[in-house]
């Protein structure tokens, strides 16, 4: 799971229109963490609604297809995400950049927050 951290930062550039199985995060009124996911209101509506409570902001948890979708959109040649043992970690390389972080999601979303922030 992407962290709460990169998540936000990319909230300032990427829509969102939810879906179910997309997890989000509210932060309570005593500032804790609550993780819920999108579900269907009813198994026959087509409606998606929020199985939010009503406190805190919320922050949306984009998935791992999610964020390399975003990438590719954006890659001219395409790019490679491998786990490199010796160091335990994942990296995300393509003709402009290359990142690594502890989990795959984070390692993407680094690179597609550099891109959008044109820091490449």
């Amino acid at each position: 799971m992407i962290s709460v951290d990169l998540a936000k930062k990319l909230e300032k550039h990427l829509p969102w229109e939810p879906k179910v199985g997309d997890l989000t995060i509210v932060f309570g009124e005593a500032g804790e963490e609550i993780i819920e996911p999108i579900i269907p209101k009813h198994e026959r509506e087509k409606n998606i609604v929020l199985s939010l409570r009503s406190v805190g902001h919320l922050v949306w948890l984009p998935r791992l297809t999610m964020l390399l979708y975003e990438l590719k959109k954006r890659s001219k040649k395409g790019f490679s995400l491998t786990y490199d043992r010796e160091t335990d970690k994942w990296c995300y390389k393509d003709e402009r950049l290359e990142t690594c972080n502890d989990g795959p999601e984070d390692a993407v979303a680094q690179a597609l927050l550099m891109l959008l922030e044109e820091k490449v």
